[in-house]
């Protein structure tokens, strides 16, 4: 929704040109936005969380994907999310792929499910649940 940008974000690079700056303070001020002051190194390192975590997981996702005839509401939710992620410009998406910090959010990816196939191998219903509730305690309020 256009006219409540209060909930969203911007990022100012810090070691941008002054004037730069002050114009895009004013104008995303004016929608509303939330925003923050960023160096160019915090900066991607935020892009490779922000970005690259979803991306990847996306990717992958999209790559283990084959058709169903009666995909589940999960199902298709996650496949509008992939078929927009591979909607977006292939230099956008490298670019942010290349980011000098995603190897590092690629690879806790790769932990994780390391992890979590272990639980599932293990048949670990102890170990799963603790894992669901840490995971819930991440995307929590």
């Amino acid at each position: 929704n256009l006219k409540d940008l209060s909930e969203h974000h911007a990022i100012i690079i810090t070691e941008s040109d002054h004037l730069g700056k002050a114009f895009f303070k004013d104008f995303f001020g004016s929608l509303k936005l939330n925003i923050h002051q960023y160096s160019f190194d915090e900066h991607d390192e935020t892009i490779a969380y922000s970005l690259s975590i979803p991306f990847s997981s996306t990717l992958v996702f999209a790559a283990c994907m084959k058709k169903q005839d009666a995909p589940g509401t999960t199902f298709r939710k996650h496949m509008d999310i992939a078929k927009g992620l591979l909607s977006e410009d292939d230099y956008l998406l490298t670019e942010i792929l290349f980011n000098p910090y995603t190897v590092g959010q690629v690879e806790m990816i790769r932990k994780e499910l390391k992890d979590l196939l272990e639980l599932i191998n293990a048949r670990d219903t102890d170990g799963l649940l603790t894992f669901i509730n840490r995971v819930r305690k991440n995307v929590e309020g």
